[in-house]
Formats: C-alpha cells, structure tokens, sequence
C-alpha cells in the first residue's frame, strides 16, 4: 500500500491536494471552484493560463502552517485538511511499516 498518496479535502467552494511527506501535509493545489481569475503559483505569482481556472499552485509545496499564512483567508479549508490530516496518521498506524511481511 503506498504511504503517501494524494489526498483530497473538499468543502463548498473549495478543494486542497495535498500529500502526506515525513509525516507533513504538503499542499500542492487549491481549487476555488466559483472563481474565474486565471491560474497562478505562489508566491512566484507566475500565470498558468493552461490550468484550469480558480486553481492556485504552489512553487514549493508547503506545509499546513506555511499554507495557511500564504493563503490566510481561507482558515476554512485549512481547518477542514487539518481534520482529514489527523484521520489520515491515525488510519496510517494500523498499516505496517514499509518491509515488515513482505
């Protein structure tokens, strides 16, 4: 079972990807799914014209807390992949750890 796949955290109107590394929930993306502006990384603010629209990348992918001082006003999203980051260690202590059986 891979340890560390791409998650996802939904609430109305917005979605975080995110990854679960060395135990740190690393955002890749968030989508605001009623926004139009044209995709964009941060904090290089770099134009993604292909992506699609309302979708913000990051150049790094930061941590929770990094996130959320980056993207301060969406506390809501941060607090929603905050609980599905804590579901998701608890649900990864009862898989084995990697070579044990196999």
């Amino acid at each position: 079972m891979n340890r560390n796949p791409l998650h996802t955290t939904v609430i109305p109107g917005k979605v975080a990807v995110w990854q679960l590394v060395d135990r740190a929930a690393r955002i890749l993306r968030v989508q605001l799914t009623a926004e139009a502006f044209t995709a964009y990384r941060l904090p290089s603010l770099t134009k993604l014209p292909d992506a699609q629209p309302g979708t913000i990348m990051f150049d790094t992918y930061p941590d929770l807390v990094g996130a959320r001082e980056l993207l301060s006003e969406h506390g809501d999203l941060w607090d929603a992949v905050r609980e599905d980051y804590w579901a998701t260690l608890f649900t990864m202590a009862d898989l084995p750890s990697p070579g044990i059986g196999g």
